[in-house]
Protein backbone atom coordinates (compact mmCIF):
# COMPACT_ATOMS: atom_id res chain seq x y z
CA UNK A 1 0.00 0.00 0.00
CA UNK A 2 2.48 2.32 0.62
CA UNK A 3 5.43 1.09 -1.18
CA UNK A 4 8.09 3.76 -1.98
CA UNK A 5 7.40 6.05 0.94
CA UNK A 6 9.16 6.09 4.12
CA UNK A 7 8.03 5.38 7.88
CA UNK A 8 7.39 9.39 8.61
CA UNK A 9 5.39 9.63 5.12
CA UNK A 10 3.25 6.71 5.64
CA UNK A 11 2.50 7.73 9.22
CA UNK A 12 1.64 11.73 7.90
CA UNK A 13 -0.51 9.44 4.98
CA UNK A 14 -2.51 7.49 7.40
CA UNK A 15 -3.14 10.31 9.63
CA UNK A 16 -5.03 12.47 7.16
CA UNK A 17 -7.43 12.04 4.52
CA UNK A 18 -6.45 8.83 3.14
CA UNK A 19 -6.80 7.12 6.67
CA UNK A 20 -10.47 8.40 6.89
CA UNK A 21 -10.90 6.14 4.32
CA UNK A 22 -11.66 1.94 4.44
CA UNK A 23 -8.55 0.45 4.07
CA UNK A 24 -9.18 -1.11 0.90
CA UNK A 25 -10.59 2.07 -0.82
CA UNK A 26 -6.88 3.60 0.64
CA UNK A 27 -5.00 1.24 -0.52
CA UNK A 28 -6.46 1.01 -4.18
CA UNK A 29 -5.74 5.06 -4.27
CA UNK A 30 -2.16 4.71 -2.84
CA UNK A 31 -1.53 1.71 -5.69
CA UNK A 32 -2.27 3.62 -8.47
CA UNK A 33 -1.16 6.98 -7.51
CA UNK A 34 1.67 8.55 -8.96
CA UNK A 35 4.16 10.14 -7.23
CA UNK A 36 5.93 13.23 -7.80
CA UNK A 37 8.62 14.97 -6.51
CA UNK A 38 8.04 18.89 -6.85
CA UNK A 39 10.72 21.94 -6.28
CA UNK A 40 10.14 24.56 -4.27
CA UNK A 41 7.86 27.39 -6.18
CA UNK A 42 6.52 24.90 -8.57
CA UNK A 43 2.80 25.64 -9.73
CA UNK A 44 1.53 21.98 -9.62
CA UNK A 45 -2.30 22.63 -10.38
CA UNK A 46 -3.19 26.35 -12.61
CA UNK A 47 -6.47 28.17 -12.65
CA UNK A 48 -9.44 26.29 -14.88
CA UNK A 49 -6.62 23.53 -15.73
CA UNK A 50 -8.00 19.57 -15.74
CA UNK A 51 -8.93 18.74 -12.47
CA UNK A 52 -6.33 16.61 -10.34
CA UNK A 53 -5.89 15.31 -6.76
CA UNK A 54 -3.12 15.14 -4.72
CA UNK A 55 -1.95 13.80 -1.08
CA UNK A 56 0.88 15.70 0.29
CA UNK A 57 3.23 13.14 1.34
CA UNK A 58 6.10 15.42 1.98
CA UNK A 59 6.79 19.88 2.32
CA UNK A 60 4.36 22.28 2.34
CA UNK A 61 1.91 23.65 -0.48
CA UNK A 62 -0.28 26.60 -0.73
CA UNK A 63 -3.65 26.94 -2.44
CA UNK A 64 -3.94 30.53 -3.73
CA UNK A 65 -6.05 32.53 -5.87
CA UNK A 66 -5.12 35.40 -8.33
CA UNK A 67 -7.09 38.60 -8.99
CA UNK A 68 -6.88 39.93 -12.65
CA UNK A 69 -4.48 42.67 -11.57
CA UNK A 70 -2.04 39.74 -10.23
CA UNK A 71 -2.38 40.31 -6.76
CA UNK A 72 -2.79 36.58 -5.14
CA UNK A 73 -4.48 35.82 -1.64
CA UNK A 74 -3.71 32.20 0.05
CA UNK A 75 -7.01 30.42 0.71
CA UNK A 76 -5.43 27.45 2.37
CA UNK A 77 -1.45 25.59 3.26
CA UNK A 78 -1.61 22.56 2.96
CA UNK A 79 1.14 19.81 5.16
CA UNK A 80 1.73 16.03 4.63
CA UNK A 81 -1.27 13.92 4.54
CA UNK A 82 -3.52 17.03 3.39
CA UNK A 83 -5.19 16.41 0.32
CA UNK A 84 -5.53 19.11 -2.58
CA UNK A 85 -8.25 19.46 -5.69
CA UNK A 86 -10.64 16.85 -4.11
CA UNK A 87 -13.81 19.43 -5.27
CA UNK A 88 -12.06 19.55 -8.37
CA UNK A 89 -12.51 15.90 -8.79
CA UNK A 90 -16.43 15.95 -8.47
CA UNK A 91 -17.13 20.14 -9.50
CA UNK A 92 -14.15 20.44 -12.31
CA UNK A 93 -11.95 23.01 -12.95
CA UNK A 94 -11.70 26.36 -10.40
CA UNK A 95 -9.74 29.63 -10.19
CA UNK A 96 -7.36 27.95 -8.12
CA UNK A 97 -3.62 27.57 -8.37
CA UNK A 98 -1.23 24.97 -6.04
CA UNK A 99 1.95 25.46 -5.26
CA UNK A 100 5.02 23.93 -3.48
CA UNK A 101 6.14 26.63 -0.96
CA UNK A 102 9.20 23.76 -0.48
CA UNK A 103 10.21 20.71 -2.05
CA UNK A 104 7.63 18.81 -1.80
CA UNK A 105 6.31 15.33 -2.58
CA UNK A 106 2.92 14.45 -3.63
CA UNK A 107 0.81 11.51 -5.09
CA UNK A 108 -1.49 12.55 -7.61
CA UNK A 109 -4.61 9.96 -7.07
CA UNK A 110 -6.47 8.37 -10.14
CA UNK A 111 -9.63 10.62 -10.89
CA UNK A 112 -11.87 8.02 -12.24
CA UNK A 113 -10.61 6.02 -9.56
CA UNK A 114 -12.10 8.13 -6.66
CA UNK A 115 -15.73 8.87 -9.22
CA UNK A 116 -16.03 5.21 -8.95
CA UNK A 117 -15.25 4.61 -5.54
CA UNK A 118 -17.76 8.00 -4.60
CA UNK A 119 -20.11 6.18 -6.84
CA UNK A 120 -20.17 2.64 -5.10
CA UNK A 121 -18.68 3.26 -1.59
CA UNK A 122 -21.19 4.89 0.92
CA UNK A 123 -18.08 4.81 3.64
CA UNK A 124 -15.56 7.04 0.44
CA UNK A 125 -18.54 9.43 0.06
CA UNK A 126 -19.53 9.85 3.84
CA UNK A 127 -15.20 10.60 4.28
CA UNK A 128 -14.85 12.63 1.06
CA UNK A 129 -18.38 14.55 2.18
CA UNK A 130 -16.45 15.69 5.78
CA UNK A 131 -13.44 16.14 3.89
CA UNK A 132 -14.85 19.06 1.77
CA UNK A 133 -17.31 20.29 4.80
CA UNK A 134 -13.62 20.47 6.96
CA UNK A 135 -12.13 22.10 4.15
CA UNK A 136 -14.88 24.74 3.43
CA UNK A 137 -14.60 25.61 7.58
CA UNK A 138 -11.25 26.10 6.72
CA UNK A 139 -11.32 28.77 4.03
CA UNK A 140 -13.67 30.25 6.58
CA UNK A 141 -10.99 30.60 8.83
CA UNK A 142 -8.90 31.71 6.16
CA UNK A 143 -11.32 34.55 5.53
CA UNK A 144 -10.92 35.59 9.07
CA UNK A 145 -7.34 34.51 9.82
CA UNK A 146 -6.45 38.18 10.03
CA UNK A 147 -8.72 39.78 12.48
CA UNK A 148 -8.11 36.38 14.92
CA UNK A 149 -4.49 35.51 14.24
CA UNK A 150 -1.43 36.61 16.34
CA UNK A 151 0.50 39.56 14.70
CA UNK A 152 3.27 36.98 14.47
CA UNK A 153 1.22 34.70 12.65
CA UNK A 154 0.07 37.42 10.10
CA UNK A 155 3.57 38.59 9.80
CA UNK A 156 4.37 35.14 8.81
CA UNK A 157 1.54 34.28 6.42
CA UNK A 158 1.86 37.54 4.67
CA UNK A 159 5.70 37.05 4.56
CA UNK A 160 4.78 33.15 2.84
CA UNK A 161 2.76 34.94 0.62
CA UNK A 162 4.86 37.53 -0.39
CA UNK A 163 7.55 35.44 -0.75
CA UNK A 164 6.20 32.49 -2.95
CA UNK A 165 4.22 35.17 -5.77
CA UNK A 166 7.81 35.60 -6.86
CA UNK A 167 9.52 32.68 -5.84
CA UNK A 168 12.45 31.77 -8.19
CA UNK A 169 13.85 27.94 -6.70
CA UNK A 170 14.22 27.63 -3.05
CA UNK A 171 14.81 31.20 -2.17
CA UNK A 172 12.11 32.59 -0.62
CA UNK A 173 12.57 36.36 -0.56
CA UNK A 174 9.53 38.72 0.69
CA UNK A 175 10.36 42.27 -0.61
CA UNK A 176 9.04 44.43 1.69
CA UNK A 177 10.25 47.43 4.34
CA UNK A 178 8.76 46.62 8.10
CA UNK A 179 6.34 50.00 7.42
CA UNK A 180 4.72 48.56 4.70
CA UNK A 181 4.78 44.96 6.97
CA UNK A 182 3.03 46.41 9.84
CA UNK A 183 0.24 48.41 7.19
CA UNK A 184 -0.37 44.87 5.81
CA UNK A 185 -0.96 43.03 9.30
CA UNK A 186 -2.46 45.95 10.92
CA UNK A 187 0.01 46.74 13.38
CA UNK A 188 2.36 48.88 13.75
CA UNK A 189 6.38 49.33 13.06
CA UNK A 190 7.53 48.57 16.96
CA UNK A 191 5.50 45.33 17.17
CA UNK A 192 6.69 44.14 14.04
CA UNK A 193 10.22 44.89 14.34
CA UNK A 194 10.23 43.39 17.43
CA UNK A 195 8.61 40.22 16.23
CA UNK A 196 10.95 39.93 13.03
CA UNK A 197 14.40 39.94 15.39
CA UNK A 198 12.15 36.98 17.49
CA UNK A 199 12.15 35.12 14.49
CA UNK A 200 15.93 36.40 13.85
CA UNK A 201 17.10 34.43 16.45
CA UNK A 202 14.97 31.69 16.32
CA UNK A 203 16.95 31.37 12.62
CA UNK A 204 13.09 31.62 10.79
CA UNK A 205 14.18 34.64 8.61
CA UNK A 206 17.07 36.95 7.55
CA UNK A 207 16.48 40.39 7.20
CA UNK A 208 18.01 43.15 4.57
CA UNK A 209 16.79 46.71 4.05
CA UNK A 210 13.47 46.11 2.53
CA UNK A 211 13.91 42.15 2.05
CA UNK A 212 13.58 39.64 4.12
CA UNK A 213 14.09 36.27 3.38
CA UNK A 214 12.38 33.03 4.66
CA UNK A 215 14.93 30.71 5.98
CA UNK A 216 12.92 28.05 7.73
CA UNK A 217 9.09 27.86 5.66
CA UNK A 218 8.04 24.97 8.00
CA UNK A 219 8.94 26.31 11.42
CA UNK A 220 7.12 29.23 10.47
CA UNK A 221 3.81 29.33 12.79
CA UNK A 222 1.50 30.30 9.86
CA UNK A 223 -1.74 29.43 12.34
CA UNK A 224 -3.62 26.40 11.90
CA UNK A 225 -7.64 26.50 11.40
CA UNK A 226 -9.69 26.99 14.79
CA UNK A 227 -12.66 25.00 13.00
CA UNK A 228 -12.90 21.52 14.93
CA UNK A 229 -11.26 18.90 12.98
CA UNK A 230 -14.71 16.79 11.67
CA UNK A 231 -13.08 14.01 10.38
CA UNK A 232 -11.54 12.86 13.28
Amino acid sequence: MLKGYDEAAKDAIDAGFLGTLPVEAAARLLDEAVRLDIPAGSVIYRDEEDPRSIVVVGGLLRVFMRAPDGRQVTVRYARPGDICGLALTIGGPAPLSMQAVTDATVAALHLDTIRQLLRDNVEVASAVAGELTNQLYEALDEVAGNAFLSVRQRIARHLLDLATERQAGHRLVAHISQQELADAVASVRTVVSRTLQEMRREGLIETSRDEIVVLDARRLDIGRPATVDRRR
